[in-house]
């Protein structure tokens, strides 16, 4: 009786040892979960998108870009050398241009449109036939190869351009193929939306070249519910702007602007990088 006594006490000892272990274990796990809520939160409050444009500098805009002195873009037009991407009727050329900096009324922030000594709006005109003006970099003055660009301009949204859940731009340079393709699940109809909306919005680039990583993200959503929708995210172009035989690109994202992404400047062997952005300016 003693003995079974005593054997009972141990199993009662050893069950309570067992679950102030697994509740600290418990305890930690949810500790742990908890930053880890934190971080995603964070992360989705103010780096909703790949790449993070916070480590990017603005060295892409397009021609006729708009912004405001309060910007500090003015000061990058006088200091750096740029290239224009220039299209002609039968070519396409990266060329140099030297970008003019006009004031302007600006109808939301000033005042009166006769003051013109306090106007605080800037538009930055390049040239005849430039779409995209580019920090020059390594870059140098050439013919360029290109494989895709909207159709018209910067603004016009053909129906290839635009890349929602499902679609895939797909092109081909020397034998290697490349497949630009979004994923992401629908969202719940809004009353009064008739444009689909969707979350968990993630943008690839894939390819059968044996001497790359044949898949990377190019932007993700981390927000669930941040929406994409018709319009929001383009490929605005395709094409051999810095020196190798690997084809560049230069893609819309209604967050980040335009997001220039080269190459050249691929890190272990990741297809491209992102290397530029032009920051949303405009609006209110």
């Amino acid at each position: 009786m003693k003995s079974f006594l005593f054997i009972s006490s141990l199993f009662v000892l050893l069950g309570c040892t067992n679950d102030a272990t697994q509740t600290r274990k418990l305890q930690n796990e949810t500790h742990q979960n908890a930053k880890a809520d934190v971080k995603v939160g964070l992360n989705a409050a103010y780096r909703p998108n790949y790449p993070n444009t916070e480590y990017l500098q603005p060295g892409m805009f397009s021609s006729g870009a708009y912004f405001r002195a309060d910007d500090a873009l003015e000061q990058i037009f006088l200091e750096e050398a740029w290239l224009g991407i220039f299209q002609t009727k039968h070519n396409w050329y990266l060329n140099p241009v030297k970008p003019k900096i006009e004031t302007v009324y600006d109808g939301i922030v000033d005042d009166t449109e006769a003051d013109t000594a306090n106007w605080s709006g800037k538009i930055m005109s390049s040239a005849k036939n430039c779409r995209f003006v580019l920090r020059k970099g390594s870059l140098l003055p050439k013919q360029l190869k290109v494989l895709y660009a909207d159709r018209t301009s910067p603004t016009y949204h053909d129906e290839k351009s635009v890349l929602l859940p499902g679609d895939t731009l797909e092109y081909a340079f020397k034998g290697i193929h490349y497949w630009l393709y979004a994923k992401g699940r629908k969202l719940p109809k809004e009353e009064g939306l008739d444009d689909q909306r969707f979350g968990q919005y993630a943008l690839y680039l894939e390819t059968d070249d044996p001497n790359q990583v044949q898949k990377v993200q190019l932007l993700r959503s981390t927000d669930p519910s941040y929406e994409y929708g018709p319009n929001r995210l383009e490929c605005l172009f395709v094409g051999l702007i810095d020196a190798d035989a690997i084809p560049d690109l230069i893609i819309s994202s209604n967050f980040d602007g335009r997001i220039l992404y080269l190459s050249g400047e691929a890190k272990e062997q990741r297809i491209v990088e992102p290397v530029f952005y032009e920051p949303m300016t405009g609006g209110c």
